[in-house]
């Protein structure tokens, strides 16, 4: 295979994979034909109708008539990981609320993580079991009181920083707009649960043994790096690393599917919310490398986890699981 022909090939994977085994080859021949025996890269002009004739195949594929199951799935799936993504933060930091408890703090700071976690477990457990307007009613009511709760402790840490001096990411968190930036992830919950046609029906799809472990492997992780980051490496944000490896690592085995891809799609703005709505601002000993290492990083888990964990049969591209 000469080089040329193997820079048109990894233009051609743009497409999805029917379209190539039908008319992958008579594309490759056109174009190695049009090129000639001396050119070693792609025609500029080629490359570009290369990849804007994918990109309008894919926008036929997703909104198209033959569409519209794919997102229902889709939407279904991300009304049970919404929530359980959630629950999966509010649970991150168990493990280093309780071994910093000791005589000098009240057991409140132990048992709040706790009481924060149990309306996302309540949803979660509606989400499963049904009927489907119990969960999305829970989602509603806890985006509420969530939102109330918000505004109380915005109300007291204003009056006791009034005659002190705030670091700006303090402030914007106690804000108004960083209130609504806290309020929006139970809000978005709320409204996937309320339009999707059957939560559980998503979990199904996605497999609740795959979701059980994806939820198990996630909060030990969490745990484990918010312990280390807390007694042996405070300068670290292991945390954000850890958050950020399982988030790359659970796109990339969702994108191996049509469904999965859709789900990752509807599931965009929440993970923004999360990750993106509240800016963290680091000492002044931070520097670009630690999110350097944090992106490639992740790019590589994404990578990793969208071509399988085994190089044949079930998990790789070619062989994709049903929805991983």
């Amino acid at each position: 295979m000469s080089t040329l022909e193997e820079r048109y090939r990894r233009l051609l994977t743009l497409y999805p994979a029917g379209h190539r085994a039908r008319h992958g080859e008579e594309m490759l021949g056109v174009m190695l034909a049009r090129a000639g025996r001396e050119r070693r890269h792609p025609d500029p002009r080629d490359a570009l109708d290369l990849v804007k004739g994918a990109l309008l195949i894919r926008a036929r594929h997703a909104f198209g008539p033959g569409g519209g199951d794919s997102w229902r799935d889709a939407l279904n799936v991300a009304a049970i990981v919404a929530p359980l993504h959630l629950l999966v933060l509010e649970t991150s930091t168990w493990a280093m609320a309780l071994w910093v408890l000791d005589d000098t703090q009240p057991l409140m700071f132990a048992v709040m993580p706790l009481v924060f976690a149990l309306p996302h477990l309540l949803i979660v457990w509606l989400a499963l079991r049904g009927p489907r307007w119990a969960a999305a009613t829970c989602a509603w009511v806890w985006a509420a009181v969530g939102t109330a709760i918000s505004v109380r402790l915005s109300l007291a840490a204003n009056v006791y920083f009034e005659h002190e001096p705030v670091p700006f990411s303090v402030g914007y968190l106690f804000s108004p707009l960083g209130l609504a930036f806290q309020s929006l992830p139970g809000a978005i919950v709320a409204l996937l649960l309320t339009v999707a046609p059957g939560s559980s029906a998503g979990a199904a799809l996605a497999g609740r043994r795959t979701l059980l472990r994806w939820t198990t492997v996630a909060v030990l992780t969490m745990n484990c790096a918010a312990a280390l980051e807390r007694f042996l490496l405070p300068d670290q944000s292991l945390g954000s690393l850890a958050s950020t490896t399982l988030v790359c690592m659970a796109c990339g085995a969702a994108s191996r599917t049509p469904v999965g891809r859709r789900a990752i799609a509807l599931l965009v703005p929440l993970l923004l919310v999360v990750y993106g709505g509240v800016p963290e601002f680091g000492g002044p000993g931070d520097g670009w490398l630690p999110a350097l290492v944090q992106v490639l990083v992740g790019a590589t888990v994404f990578v990793v986890a969208r071509r399988g964990f085994r190089p044949y049969g079930s998990g790789t591209v070619s062989s994709p699981e049903p929805l991983a």
